[in-house]
């Protein structure tokens, strides 16, 4: 799939950078959420460079992109949008889905990235029980069932089905449905091979969405990258609740990429 161009919002906050001094960082949103959810982590930053706190395509003010895009879609957008500023590198702030999109950046896009910081970030997948991938298996096999019989006979099995076991962030997610299917089924092992650029990641100890196994195995497949697991925080509230954690660790982190 080609991206298009979507008009992407955006807020800002900190200085200018201007003849090569100061650093643009990109901070990019989880799913179902839009900007205002890095906001506060983001203001913490804003005496050390420009930040652009993006809503993502389908979410906040931004236009969706088309059908069934999945992450490859959106850091190809993104990157058009971020050749309009000028040829210099962004670090990139993600969380969750935005840790995903990161990835898909640095892989895809090494030229616009120096660095990548993943706040829960998703993308690769989890070990499983031997009771849930059977569970998961004979559900599936239902879905295919029922999207069958609707097709044969005009049923509405598959809508049935989709209210009885869809996740809730499935069924929230209106015409962006397609693309969550694409998203959720995702494993980006060798995009996150490809990464080259430093990438700091920090998982909650309580994360049930992405766990700190992720980080793990993100640590292992990426050349360059240090893990950090925050005791006592889940998905959601590392990003409230823990963001002067996260702000330390951020710093720490920042510090060594500009003595590279």
């Amino acid at each position: 799939m080609t991206a298009n161009t979507p008009k992407w919002h955006y807020q800002e906050v900190g200085t200018e950078v201007t003849d090569g001094e100061g650093q643009s960082f990109v901070w990019l949103h989880g799913w179902g959420q839009d900007g205002a959810s890095m906001m506060r982590l983001a203001d913490l930053f804003k005496t050390e460079g420009r930040h652009r706190i993006y809503d993502q395509p389908g979410f906040g003010q931004t236009d969706r992109l088309p059908d069934g895009a999945g992450t490859e879609d959106y850091a190809d957008a993104l990157a058009l949008e971020l050749e309009k500023i000028g040829p210099q590198q962004h670090i990139f702030i993600g969380h969750s889905f935005g840790g995903r999109v990161s990835v898909q950046m640095a892989a895809r896009h090494p030229h616009l990235v120096k660095a990548i910081v993943l706040i829960g970030g998703a993308g690769l997948k989890r070990r499983r029980s031997l009771a849930f991938r059977l569970r998961a298996a004979t559900l599936k096999l239902i879905g295919r069932l029922a999207r069958f019989s609707d097709k044969l006979f005009g049923t509405s099995f598959r809508e049935a089905y989709a209210k009885h076991f869809g996740s809730a962030d499935y069924k929230n997610a209106g015409p962006l449905r397609p693309t969550f299917v694409k998203v959720v089924n995702e494993n980006l092992i060798q995009e996150a091979k490809a990464v080259r650029c430093p990438a700091l990641l920090i998982y909650g100890s309580d994360d049930t969405e992405a766990p700190p196994e992720i980080g793990r195995k993100y640590e292992q497949l990426m050349p360059i990258a240090r893990f950090t697991e925050v005791k006592g925080f889940n998905h959601w509230d590392i990003l409230t609740r823990g963001a002067y954690q996260c702000q330390a660790l951020i710093k720490s982190f920042l510090k060594d990429v500009r003595d590279d």
